[in-house]
């Protein structure tokens, strides 16, 4: 149980803070609703998961090296660019928002665009690599094989109670959020983005001169 609850709590502590992730679920969750942004949740929890295992595997060292941290800066930044760019685009779009036209098709994409804001989002394999990576791997040292899938079961869980709980949330505000407020928030989530993806950039830049 102990472990359990270790496990959740490191979920939390990755899930709470503001970042691409919870961008996409609210702008998502107020646009098409729970389903769209929880399945934004749900791909990035897909991805935690991962590195979380990956963790355990002792895995992890390879995001020392300043080539692989590099390809995931660039790769991280271009996704995020492609994101805020369609965002701010979406902001300007004729039409109402409260139609919501092919909202289908966005929550189709929703699942795979949060498995990829993970998968490409560096501060997260950070996190995993240094902080959430030694909370772990310390446990798993101390315990057995129950003990290990009871931590990653806290942290799925941890990351799942939050990304359900923030989806909710957007999804009980979404019928007081009028069609010009959809706007400011794609818009504003649009700028944020690309202002995350900037700053990817910008590590990307430093670790070729780490490399070099």
């Amino acid at each position: 149980m102990e472990l359990a609850l270790r496990g959740i709590a490191i979920g939390l502590a990755l899930a709470a803070p503001i970042g691409p992730v919870n961008i996409e679920i609210v702008r998502r969750g107020l646009r098409f609703g729970f389903l769209s942004g929880w399945l934004v949740g749900v791909g990035a929890i897909s991805a935690d998961t991962l590195y979380c295992l990956l963790v355990i595997a002792g895995i992890t060292p390879l995001v020392d090296r300043a080539a692989v941290r590099m390809v995931l800066w660039v790769a991280g930044a271009a996704f995020l660019i492609f994101l805020g760019y369609s965002s701010i685009r979406a902001a300007f779009a004729t039409g109402s928002f409260i139609d919501k036209p092919d909202s289908g098709g966005f929550v189709r994409r929703s699942y795979p665009t949060g498995l990829l804001i993970a998968l490409l989002n560096p501060m997260g394999i950070v996190f995993w690599a240094s902080i959430g990576g030694g909370l772990v791997a310390s446990s798993v040292a101390q315990t057995d094989t129950t003990g290990t899938f009871a931590i990653v079961l806290g942290v799925i869980l941890g990351l799942g109670l939050w990304v359900t709980g923030l989806s909710l949330l957007i999804h009980g505000g979404q019928r007081f959020v009028s069609d010009r407020l959809f706007r400011w928030v794609n818009l504003i989530s649009g700028v944020v983005l690309i202002g995350f993806a900037l700053s990817f950039a910008v590590k990307a830049v430093q670790e070729v001169g780490a490399w070099l």
